[in-house]
């Protein structure tokens, strides 16, 4: 911190003084480091840096050749990164624009009905918010030598992918503690119901290529259900090993196969919940006409409620009568 104000000092001075002769200031961001280690992985900016890890520390005969096989593979891991959050949006974009949107059959009736508390509409984008930086800047860390690097100067890539893990790093807090929350507070709303299996069979009723069917669903139909235990299963497993990574004294001491094994996971969770959030956000933000809604106002439009959840909207009206 002291570097970045005396850097900043440095640099409004030379502006005050632009008739004097100027001087090169130092550069802030510092290179990303990057080495190899034999039988080791490459030491990421970001990633645990524990000396007992380092290889003048650990029998390297004891390392996993598995672990170390599947995270020298950088290019691959690139690639699934790449495919779950860039490739998953063109093809649902792709597919939104062949099939359409699935839209309300008997338009908006104008009439709202309370769906989700003030209170869960502010844990839910306590959670979306951090998700949405962490997906983006974890796409920066863990694709973007690939698919960035190339595209601009070495400078600029060192800046953003430094950037990108302190924002990785101080967003990961509040999600964890947000989508904690969240996953006990709505369990009780995602459990499975008799229904879920025809909804899967019918896709939804989310196809337009012939006659949309709209199958029965409770609260939350088949399809958020799998989205919700996904993110607990996952995002779960991303909370602790994003700890361990972050904090690793605090859990003892960690073996090299510990940290291999649980960046290993952490990579693997962020791939695949990184893919069902691309998909999650399309679905409530794009694809279903008045779905949006019920996240910004907390109440839904009773022909979306019909129409979507048809159940649900039944027994509000009994509990109305």
């Amino acid at each position: 911190m002291n570097k970045f104000l005396l850097s900043l000092s440095a640099c409004f001075s030379s502006m005050a003084f632009a008739n004097e002769k100027a001087v090169h200031q130092p550069e802030f961001w510092s290179p990303v480091v990057e080495h190899q280690i034999q039988r080791d992985i490459p030491q990421y900016l970001g990633y645990t840096d524990n000396a007992g890890l380092l290889m003048s520390s650990y029998d390297p005969s004891s390392v996993s050749s598995g672990y170390l096989g599947f995270l020298q593979s950088a290019e691959m891991i690139s690639n699934l990164v790449f495919a779950s959050v860039v490739a998953v949006a063109v093809l649902f974009a792709v597919f939104v624009l062949i099939n359409g949107r699935a839209k309300l059959s008997d338009g908006f009736s104008g009439k709202l009905i309370p769906r989700w508390s003030v209170g869960d509409v502010i844990l839910h984008w306590c959670v979306a918010i951090p998700c949405i930086v962490l997906i983006l800047t974890g796409f920066v860390i863990g694709a973007g030598k690939v698919w960035l690097a190339p595209m601009m100067t070495q400078a600029h890539f060192h800046s953003l992918v430094y950037a990108s893990v302190v924002f990785h790093n101080i967003f990961a807090i509040p999600f964890i503690i947000a989508a904690v929350i969240l996953m006990v507070k709505w369990s009780k709303l995602q459990m499975p119901e008799s229904c879920d299996v025809k909804w899967f069979m019918a896709l939804g009723g989310y196809i337009n290529l012939g006659k949309p069917k709209h199958p029965d669903a409770g609260f939350a139909n088949a399809g958020e259900k799998a989205f919700f235990w996904c993110f607990t299963l996952f995002g779960l497993a991303l909370a602790a090993t994003g700890l361990l990574l972050l904090f690793p004294e605090m859990f003892g001491t960690l073996s090299k196969n510990g940290a291999l094994l649980a960046l290993i996971i952490h990579i693997v969770s962020a791939v695949v919940l990184g893919a069902f959030s691309v998909v999650h956000i399309y679905m409530g933000a794009v694809m279903s006409e008045g779905g949006m809604e019920n996240m910004l106002s907390g109440k839904c439009d009773e022909n979306w409620a019909k129409q979507n959840h048809n159940l649900w909207y039944a027994k509000v009206q009994d509990q109305t009568k």
